[in-house]
């Protein structure tokens, strides 16, 4: 009788361990992602107050699902799975109409300057990051993927 009491609290205690082992394991995932997205929070804000006067508006996203690639109506070859995804929208004109090579270059160098503030959190912008840049009208304008610059007509023909 003894031995089975002591079976039954070895069992209880052990049993009471494990039960905030498993509870701690289910928020230990939710703190990740609300750290993710805090970052991303901080990010917006710091590339806000370090461009006061000509900051896009920046949205960051992670893609866990490559659902992204769908809702911004990339072309079907553009993998955003598993990738930071970045919403670029010009509501001060810097984005102006002109060449090609120079709309692309101005892409380049706003995508540069949005990165520099997720830098932590990407460490490699050819790899971890897909951005879609937009005009005022939300029309898109063009997109980033894997190291290259594409405008949006010219990868939407056909």
């Amino acid at each position: 009788m003894r031995a089975r009491k002591l079976l039954v609290a070895f069992l209880l205690a052990v049993g009471l361990c494990l039960m905030p082992a498993l509870g701690y394991g289910e928020l230990h995932i939710r703190k990740d992602y609300e750290l993710l997205d805090y970052n991303f929070l901080r990010a917006t804000v710091h590339y806000i107050m370090h461009n006061p006067t000509t900051f896009l508006e920046v949205q960051f996203d992670l893609d866990e699902f490559g659902l992204l690639g769908i809702a911004f109506n990339l072309p079907e070859d553009v993998d955003t799975e598993g990738r930071i995804c970045v919403e670029v929208r010009d509501h001060r004109d810097i984005f102006s109409e002109g060449p090609e090579k120079t709309l692309l270059d101005q892409f380049k160098r706003e995508l540069e300057v949005i990165y520099s503030f997720i830098d932590d959190i990407a460490t490699d912008l050819d790899g971890d990051v897909v951005a879609v840049f937009y005009s005022g009208g939300d029309i898109p304008l063009g997109y980033f993927y894997q190291g290259e610059y594409h405008l949006w007509e010219s990868s939407h023909e056909g």
